[in-house]
């Protein structure tokens, strides 16, 4: 299978920050995930105006300008994108707080306090949440808020699962109360917790250029080509 540089995502990011360079009410924030048993990774960006924020301090679907997204499997190789995510996916459902920073993550996927991006749920390549862990995987019964990887469609055969236990595999998982031994049940494979997706603001106005330019040979990747 041929490998070749991308340069559409990383321009698509340098296109977000020079956005954020020339208004000052654009504000845009990077995206990063990894996950906790194969490595799996999400990296992407999200903008909106200020002036869209209300008391609440809450941003969600309709008040993005943008939102695009990659999925990068466990060698560093993109394998799918999303451009505007929130216009294209029926499924799409994200929640910002800016007043903590933080990306609501921990509820199911269409509630306020959960996430759906990517593909349609069931369908394709979806990244969602729910609120506890299915098929008894802990002994304990306490409710266990995780994060899925899934290519419900089977699109991506090739490509590692990274958790198979429970009702379907996944390819790869993030349990924000649970460590990885306890997720895999395999012992001493790591007390790590399960990463949430994180939100970091770009500088702005003049130096979100400067640090973009820095922050694309990150992303940088290599993309497979089918």
């Amino acid at each position: 299978m041929k490998q070749k540089s991308i340069g559409l995502f990383a321009a698509t990011f340098l296109s977000l920050g020079l956005i954020s360079a020339g208004s000052a009410e654009a504000i845009t924030f990077n995206l990063h995930w990894t996950g906790q048993t194969a490595g799996y990774q999400l990296k992407g960006s999200f903008s909106y105006d200020e002036n869209a924020v209300g008391g609440d301090g809450m941003i969600n679907e309709d008040d993005l300008t943008s939102f695009d997204i990659a999925f990068i499997d466990p060698n560093g190789n993109i394998f799918k994108e999303f451009l505007d995510n929130h216009l294209t996916s029926p499924d799409f459902n994200f929640n910002f707080d800016t007043n903590t920073q933080e990306i609501l993550q921990t509820g199911a996927s269409d509630a306020e306090d959960g996430i759906s991006i990517g593909g349609e749920k069931t369908v394709g390549l979806n990244f969602f949440s729910a609120p506890n862990a299915m098929a008894n995987l802990f002994p304990d019964n306490e409710p266990s808020p995780h994060v899925h990887l899934t290519d419900w469609g089977n699109e991506f055969p090739d490509l590692p699962e990274g958790f198979t236990r429970g009702a379907r595999p996944h390819l790869d998982i993030a349990f924000f109360t649970r460590t990885r031994t306890e997720v895999l049940d395999v012992p001493n494979s790591g007390e790590e917790l399960g990463q949430f997706l994180i939100a970091t603001q770009v500088p702005e106005p003049t130096a979100t250029l400067g640090l973009g330019l820095l922050g694309l040979s990150a992303l940088w990747v290599k993309k497979k080509s089918r």
